[in-house]
């Protein structure tokens, strides 16, 4: 189990500080926003490839587009990479004002800045079919070695949103930066990174600890 470290706000822009670099992308490898109209009408957003800077105005656009769903929910599907954890923060934000769910539909993969911070963001998550989301440590910008303060800044928003802090945290200080843990729908709902409408508070589906291993 891993202790909860508690990040304060100057500690925030010192990490973001130190890890930009780490976490950039090119502006030309920015998210597209489309809308797409699920069988029953009701219109959601599909966010693809790296975040990059700007995308989070470029989503708040996008979810002008978007409807509520019967929990008063927009949805927000995702398929990417990762990318600049700055700027996915900054999503995190537009996600908070609009009232967001976010999915990893059948055949996508979210990774990384998409799945830590974007996927574990959503009031509501869930994987369908053979989607996937991607988790791996933080690193620094120079030797690429694991940041502590970052995974725990990362671990703290899940935590904050209902993810069991010592699950993400697991999966972040045991996957190398420079690898990828994969997790399919049920490993992913087992270990508590899922959330319905239906689930009691922010209490995990089941207990990692006993069930996931």
């Amino acid at each position: 189990m891993h202790a909860l470290v508690i990040i304060s706000r100057s500690g925030i822009a010192a990490v973001f500080a130190a890890l930009l670099l780490a976490w950039a992308v090119t502006a030309a490898a920015a998210m597209t926003f489309s809308t797409q109209t699920l069988p029953d009408g009701t219109r959601i957003v599909l966010a693809q490839g790296p975040v990059a800077e700007g995308d989070a105005a470029r989503l708040r656009v996008a979810l002008q587009s978007a409807d509520r769903d019967a929990s008063g929910y927009k949805l927000l599907a995702l398929d990417g990479p990762g990318g600049q954890m700055i700027e996915a923060f900054a999503m995190v934000g537009v996600m908070d004002d609009e009232r967001v769910s976010t999915v990893v539909r059948p055949g996508a993969t979210c990774a990384s800045a998409c799945a830590q911070i974007l996927f574990l963001s959503g009031a509501h998550r869930t994987i369908e079919g053979s989607g996937r989301i991607g988790l791996h440590s933080c690193h620094t910008s120079g030797d690429r070695s694991r940041s502590v303060a970052c995974n725990a800044l990362i671990a703290q928003n899940a935590a904050a949103r209902g993810t069991p802090y010592g699950a993400i945290m697991a999966f972040l200080h045991l996957t190398a930066a420079t690898e990828m843990h994969w997790l399919g729908a049920a490993e992913a709902d087992c270990w508590g990174f899922t959330r319905r409408p239906s689930d009691p508070g922010h209490a995990p589906r089941h207990m990692p600890e006993r069930t996931c291993l």
